[in-house]
């Protein structure tokens, strides 16, 4: 379980997750019409899942409608019950859905709606529906905040027209949104769009009017569980065999279970202090982006990924996550250590090493030595805080770990600028939005700003094809070290494999998806 002060406080790190809020309260009943929902089954003393089934959990009270409440579990469920505009591939690529088109002309989104795509129960998915659903999704706690950049929405010519407040290109990565009804967006159990509608005994079966039919498990059953650590506990005594790991918890492996991973946008960074009134010997180092890109040439991210995170993250090569098609090829941040010349560098710096100690001193014999700050209640970090101290030491750059074990006293010296360097987290939304380092955003505490980098941000946001120029200005001021990606983690039993998980859906294909009996 995430700890209390933890779960207040994240926020304040810009952790985005729409999974982790708090849910929302006041849910409608639903109308007579609507299917039958999944009935109870007995939660303490749980039976074993049944052979050759996908037995997932859920939560009665909470419902199906991921609009009407924040929680992962709904969220997890609804990829199979409803259809998306888009979704985004493991490979963090778009896969148009409902949606057949999206363009991004400014300020403007246009998303071209597919016809000939039906309900469970026969009804046409009109475009009234999408606008409801999206409408919905902006008051909604778990998509609110990705569209808070919408100023309106409306319907032209059968089209989905929606006005932003400033250009993003990448707008596209947030209509990964599931379409509902337009009479139903505030039902918990709405109509099915997706591969799977209602059965009838605690069961989710095949939908005969998919848009979009996949082979997979004509059926999926369903338990009732209490809650996160319900879910741990009844895959361990095999009451189900498959959940999402919380955002921000390590999940243990068994005996019982197996891990699979998926790529995400849960960027962990090298925040740096560049505008402490007394830096010291480090001033050149951190004050200028020709250290600060230095000190990110001497980190071997790729060691960081499979040792310290065991394979459960991914270097991160730039300010955008590498896989997305418009930086391909254009970043220059490297995923393993390029000390070539290194020391030439630090010469021009102002720094010599010192023959007996191995470490560089500033002109005034002054050695450099830097504070790194890292929350050590995170063991993948705090490793990786170890293994950077041995990385830079080996080149002669001194690091003094600093690891509180409480959380609010590792916020309080973030906040309060009492690091060099620190270890933070941010779940950056789809569309790349990077406002929270930027001046006023909640991680913005000690980056130099800079008017060249904002002006890049800017235009790449406005035109998706300035992303390469905005990376190369991002290398060159180096602002935060971007260190890896954080993959997320699906558990499930030894019996369960092939699924294919993605940021957009965990059941993104469900075609390899096999249960041994």
């Amino acid at each position: 379980m995430t700890h209390p002060r933890m779960r207040r406080l994240l926020p304040a790190l810009a952790l985005l997750s729409c999974l982790a809020l708090p849910g929302c309260a006041g849910s409608p009943a639903p109308s007579s019409a609507a299917p039958s929902a999944p009935t109870q089954a007995p939660v303490p003393g749980q039976p074993a899942a049944e052979p050759g089934f996908l037995t997932l959990g859920y939560l009665p009270a909470e419902g199906f409608n991921p609009y009407l409440v924040n929680s992962q579990l709904v969220v997890q469920n609804a990829g199979l019950l409803f259809e998306k505009l888009v979704e985004i591939t493991p490979d963090m690529e778009l896969d148009y859905r409902l949606a057949q088109a999206v363009e991004c002309i400014g300020s403007q989104v246009v998303v071209h709606l597919r016809g000939g795509c039906f309900f469970a129960d026969g009804t046409p998915v009109r475009p009234e529906d999408a606008l409801a659903s999206l409408d919905a999704a902006r008051a909604s706690a778990c998509y609110g905040g990705r569209f808070a950049n919408i100023e309106k929405a409306e319907l032209q010519n059968g089209a989905l027209v929606i006005t932003l407040t400033r250009p993003d290109s990448l707008f596209a990565y947030l209509c990964d949104i599931p379409v509902l009804k337009e009479s139903e967006v505030a039902l918990p159990q709405p109509t099915a769009s997706g591969r799977y509608t209602y059965g009838a005994e605690g069961e989710l079966v095949r939908s005969a009017r998919a848009p979009f039919p996949e082979e997979g498990p004509e059926c999926i059953r369903l338990v009732q569980v209490g809650g996160y650590d319900a879910m741990v506990s009844g895959l361990a005594v095999g009451a189900l065999n498959l959940y999402a790991a919380a955002d921000g918890i390590d999940a243990v492996s068994s005996i019982a279970s197996r891990q699979s991973f998926y790529r995400t946008n849960n960027l962990v960074y090298l925040g740096v202090n560049a505008v402490r009134e007394e830096p010291g010997a480090a001033a050149a180092l951190l004050g200028s982006g020709r250290g600060r890109a230095l000190l990110s040439r001497l980190i071997d991210r790729r060691v960081l990924a499979e040792k310290c995170f065991y394979g459960r993250a991914y270097p991160a090569t730039g300010a955008i996550n590498g896989f997305y098609t418009c930086v391909k090829g254009s970043q220059l941040i490297l995923a393993e250590q390029d000390a070539a010349g290194a020391e030439e560098e630090f010469l021009a710096l102002g720094y010599t090493r010192d023959a007996v100690s191995g470490y560089y001193q500033d002109a005034e014999g002054r050695p450099l030595r830097l504070s790194l700050l890292v929350y050590s209640g995170s063991t993948y970090k705090r490793y990786a805080a170890s293994q950077l101290a041995e990385q830079l030491a080996a080149q002669g750059v001194y690091l003094e770990i600093n690891d509180p074990d409480d959380f609010g006293a590792y916020l309080e010296q973030v906040q309060a600028g009492q690091f060099d360097l620190y270890i933070g987290e941010v779940k950056l939304y789809n569309n790349m939005d990077i406002s929270p380092f930027l001046e006023g955003g909640a991680v913005s505490v000690g980056i130099r700003q800079s008017e060249a980098l904002t002006l890049s941000y800017e235009a790449f946001r406005a035109n998706m094809s300035a992303a390469g120029a905005f990376e190369q200005q991002f290398a060159a001021e180096m602002p935060w070290v971007p260190l890896v990606w954080r993959s997320g983690t699906v558990v499930s039993g030894r019996a369960v494999s092939g699924l294919s998980a993605s940021i957009s859906n965990l059941f993104y294909s469900l075609r390899e998806l096999a249960v041994a009996p």
